[in-house]
């Protein structure tokens, strides 16, 4: 190590405030992150960056780590006694073990290892490329994502084929293209109690049963998906009165519950093939184009009743290569279906998850003044086209707060783009923009989904105001967000500097017809008047002419 001092990035957060960026000067000793929920986990995540101590968005020196991993984890940055700096990140050791006999192999997880000499962003830019080119796999790769609506808030539990059918005719009319029905379409389901593990109709809610549902929702015009929770087991259900050992338990103790629920011991053949044919029963019934698989709660009370004594400690790693291997299956069996994972929001985005799905439910808190934060650490990072992303109702079900309708637009944009909410019950003036809403998704989601991500300015720093742009590989276009947070009296514009445009390039500003040279752009800017009100934005498309 020579003389210069490093700081370290870290992804901190919690439940609803996933991936908040942790930036602090390495010092002598070992400075951790890590995870003992069986999952990579909303409260850490298996990402570090090591940075000179000037390095910013655009300049110095940066090292990257970031495990293809979707369990237990540990990483850490340490100052050796010798001034060495050094850096791990790999399986937690703690609570782990493995027996390894004669002549078998272990498989280590792969950390992708990224250098930058242009600053964090460089950084970004490099793992956007690399986890769309070679991670992200299957047909909707390089392809762009249907707008769907999801029931979730906008019904809860409470819902019946007629409810779904309304709200698929109204979303229809706006040029929505696919309905997800969420939790609560099978076995008892009317609340958070009952039925996991139970993966058949409820046709007390869905009368006719699931086809004749996705047959009337597809003459209607738009395609169907479906939500599932298969690592999941009710004690309350069919499934766990039939196959009590088939839960991750402790023999002799009452396990404890999460969200009402346990865990499926799915390191065992037999549960996984249950699990599979469950749903594979129901993907084969009906015209089912998307799956969300959600996973709720983290894993407690350790116990695998198919391992021996001294080798418990290989359950959580167990898990995982059972998880994967569901996913597998999955997605072989049925390669067209679109897959979207989460758990209980962004609990499970890392790099083994996209392998498998090429999109991840980024967090359940759906406001979009939150989701700038969140988003902006996820994309440190994740390809925008990974990151789930919707507009929601208002006031916010997580917050209560109310954006106006366009502002939601612009944060979803930065995403897969979708709505979440009951589209036949929101204000008409929304309703209304849903259409020019829809056009601006096909008008730009080619070059969000595909674009180089610069960030312009932090709302996670400045609590003000969010900007970030998205320039094609050719330079030749750009598309600038910029959301204001908080309304200020004092300040009659801001003045953004744009990034990675061609200095001698002129280009147009589409909703002025203004002409710039790439150099002004970058290095003059341009204005932003100052907007009336909090939580407004604007969008600035420029096209090289």
């Amino acid at each position: 190590m020579d003389n210069k001092e490093y700081d370290m990035i870290t992804l901190y957060g919690m439940w609803s405030k996933e991936r908040m960026i942790n930036r602090r000067k390495i010092t002598s000793g070992k400075q951790r992150i890590s995870s003992l929920r069986g999952v990579s986990s909303h409260q850490e995540h298996p990402f570090l960056a090591i940075l000179e101590k000037d390095a910013n968005e655009d300049r110095g020196e940066v090292y990257g780590m970031n495990l293809v991993y979707s369990g237990n984890f540990m990483a850490q940055a340490e100052i050796t006694q010798f001034n060495m700096l050094r850096a791990t990140i790999g399986i937690n050791p703690e609570d782990f073990t493995w027996r390894l006999k004669s002549g078998e192999t272990f498989v280590a997880p792969e950390t992708v290892l990224v250098y930058s000499s242009e600053g964090l962003g460089g950084m970004t830019r490099t793992y956007h490329d690399l986890y769309r080119k070679h991670l992200i796999r299957g047909e909707y790769k390089d392809k762009k994502r249907p707008i769907l609506i999801n029931n979730w808030e906008a019904t809860y539990f409470d819902f019946n084929t007629e409810k779904l059918l309304s709200i698929a005719r109204e979303a229809s009319t706006l040029g929505i293209e696919m309905l997800v029905v969420d939790d609560g379409w099978f076995g008892y389901r009317n609340d958070d109690n009952t039925s996991l593990g139970d993966w058949e109709v409820n046709v007390a809610k869905i009368k006719g049963g699931m086809k004749n549902l996705v047959d009337e929702v597809n003459k209607i015009g738009l395609k169907f998906g479906i939500w599932f929770e298969p690592e999941m087991v009710s004690p309350d259900s069919n499934l766990y009165r039939s196959h009590p050992d088939w839960a991750i338990q402790i023999p002799g103790r009452n396990g404890a519950l999460g969200r009402n629920q346990l865990v499926l011991d799915i390191t065992r053949e037999e549960v996984r093939d249950y699990v599979f044919e469950s749903i594979s029963k129901i993907l084969k019934g009906a015209n089912i184009e998307y799956v969300k698989w959600d996973m709720n709660r983290a894993l407690t009370d350790l116990g695998g009743s198919c391992l021996e004594a001294d080798t418990q400690g290989e359950l959580y790693h167990r898990y995982v290569l059972g998880l994967y291997e569901l996913q597998d299956r999955l997605v072989n069996e049925f390669p067209h279906i679109l897959l979207e994972n989460c758990s209980s929001g962004g609990g499970r985005f890392d790099p083994g998850m996209l392998y498998y799905s090429p999109q991840i439910w980024c967090s359940d808190d759906t406001d979009a003044i939150e989701r700038l934060r969140i988003q902006e650490g996820t994309a440190l990072i994740y390809p925008l086209s990974a990151i789930g992303a919707h507009i929601a109702d208002c006031p916010s079900h997580s917050n209560g707060r109310t954006t106006p309708f366009s502002t939601r637009g612009y944060a979803a944009l930065a995403g897969t783009f979708g709505y979440e909410l009951d589209v036949t019950r929101i204000p008409e003036e929304d309703r209304k923009m849903i259409p020019e809403q829809v056009a601006m998704y096909h008008e730009y989601n080619d070059l969000v989904r595909t674009g180089d991500y610069y960030r312009i300015a932090s709302y996670q720093s400045n609590h003000e105001y969010d900007c970030y742009s998205i320039v094609a590989k050719d330079k030749r276009e750009a598309l600038v967000t910029f959301i204001q947070v908080e309304a200020r009296p004092n300040y009659r514009v801001r003045r953004i500097c744009l990034k990675g445009l061609l200095e001698d390039t002129m280009y147009r500003l589409d909703e002025t017809g203004e002409v710039y040279s790439g150099g002004a752009l970058m290095y003059a800017g341009v204005n932003i008047p100052n907007l009336w009100g909090d939580f407004l934005g604007r969008l600035l498309h420029f096209t090289a002419i």
